[in-house]
């Protein structure tokens, strides 16, 4: 009888840890996807959402440095300089950014020195850089939303709860 329970229990414990460790995969875990070639800051977003994604949104720095190793690991990285759109912008009120994909506010917020700078009030969108050169190491700038073509990061929309119930 001691076996069939100690069995049993060993049993709900792995049952329940892998539940635990999916549940804690589809809540964190995101999909990046960088398209082979650059676009404007709109361009960008557009495209995203025709394949079923959005443009990045970074709320910690755990986040941050997730999208910088997906980034290290893609073939648009370059050690030299790299630059990529991401979702945020303030294009709704200068210097209140917010991400574009679900217009909650930035509140984790990690911009190069002297950042969000608006220059020539032209600077509307945010882009994550890796320029070591200038100190930027996967950190954030304000650049112009239209005339820039640059790679970009989509990500896996978030899904929704009936979603996940159906999961």
């Amino acid at each position: 009888m001691a076996k069939t329970t100690h069995g049993t229990a060993v049993s709900l414990i792995v049952i329940w840890t892998l539940l635990q460790v999916r549940s804690a995969l589809s809540k964190a875990d995101k999909e990046y996807e960088i398209p082979s070639f650059r676009a404007n800051w709109f361009k960008a977003s557009e495209f995203c959402s025709s394949i079923g994604m959005q443009l990045v949104t970074i709320t910690s720095r755990d986040e941050n440095d997730a999208v910088a190793r997906f980034v290290q690991g893609s073939d648009k990285f370059s050690d030299v300089a790299s630059s990529f759109w991401i979702g945020g912008n303030d294009l709704a009120e200068e210097g209140t950014f917010s991400w574009m994909p679900n217009g909650r506010l930035v509140r984790y917020a990690n911009w190069s020195p002297g950042e969000p700078n608006n220059t020539e009030d032209k600077e509307h969108c945010m882009q994550l850089v890796y320029i070591p050169r200038f100190e930027q190491r996967w950190t954030w700038n304000d650049n112009e939303c239209r005339t820039n073509h640059m790679y970009f990061i989509c990500e896996s929309k978030p899904r929704d709860c009936v979603e996940q119930l159906k999961g």
